[in-house]
């Protein structure tokens, strides 16, 4: 699927919530094209000048006018995706071929990850604003894709984790980190 590409610093798993401000002329061509078609786009990061080999396709599930006259946007996380054929428009809108990686299976109880998270989410509610009635705590495919989001992991860690086959690294790094920040 050829989409659009929105390089950020901004690490977003399936499932995943979050709120851009859109100001830059491709980036809302971009919109535009991506509402019209309901085709989405992809959340990519930069290694220097180039994008990055794996994103996460995304979907505007919302939108406003902000207070300052721009265009804010609601995404979702809809999956993981392996990008190829990565070029830029005449404007500078980066595109490229996306190929949607199997998702992560579920695993149902999250334990002390949940738990953990949860505290996270209440001391830091700006985290959990997002997800309204969607937290899953007692999901550990939930748990460790949005403890992946917000930990703070250079973009080389981030596209491991998202080439990843199943969910098991993720869950095993988060656990050590916990484990560690306990002793």
């Amino acid at each position: 699927m050829h989409l659009g590409l929105f390089p950020l610093p901004l690490f977003l798993l399936p499932g995943g919530v979050t709120k851009l401000r859109i100001f830059e002329p491709r980036y809302v061509r971009l919109v535009k094209e991506s509402m019209a078609s309901d085709s989405g786009f992809v959340l990519a990061m930069k290694d220097g000048d180039a994008i990055c080999r794996f994103g996460t396709h995304v979907k505007i599930v919302d939108f406003e006018t902000l207070s300052d006259g721009l265009l804010g946007i609601t995404i979702r996380g809809i999956s993981r995706v392996a990008l190829d054929n990565i070029g830029q428009e005449e404007d500078g809108l980066w595109v490229g071929d996306a190929e949607a990686l199997e998702n992560w299976d579920e695993i149902e109880g999250a334990g002390l990850l949940g738990e953990a998270l949860e505290n996270v989410f209440e001391a830091h509610p700006e985290h959990a604003s997002q997800y309204h009635d969607e937290q899953h705590f007692d999901d550990m495919l939930w748990v460790c894709q949005r403890w992946l989001e917000i930990l703070p992991l250079a973009n080389n860690q981030r596209q491991w984790f998202l080439s990843q086959k199943d969910l098991e690294e993720a869950k095993q790094f988060i656990s050590l980190l916990l484990t560690e920040e306990k002793i």
